[in-house]
């Protein structure tokens, strides 16, 4: 593990490997990262939300035939 001692240190660590964590005591207490990777990590967990919630409507007959929403827009937006 390596050490840093100063704030330089640890945005270029982070600019390096994405993220680091921070630990006191042997203890992960703090992980710090890039806006960069912190949006992708964001928009990784939003789809695998949606994904999860897409299985469960699934699941529970939450569903419709493709034809049947392609033919509401078109009544409903005159496509």
């Amino acid at each position: 593990m390596q050490q840093l001692k100063n704030i330089q240190e640890i945005e270029t660590a982070v600019n390096e490997y994405g993220e680091i964590v921070i630990s006191r005591n042997s203890k992960n207490n703090i992980i710090v990262m890039s806006m960069e990777e912190y949006r992708k990590k964001l928009l990784q967990y939003e789809i695998e939300q949606k994904l999860l919630q897409s299985e469960e409507d699934y699941r529970n007959g939450n569903i419709k035939d493709a034809e049947e929403v392609f033919k509401e827009w078109e009544e409903k937006y005159e496509i």
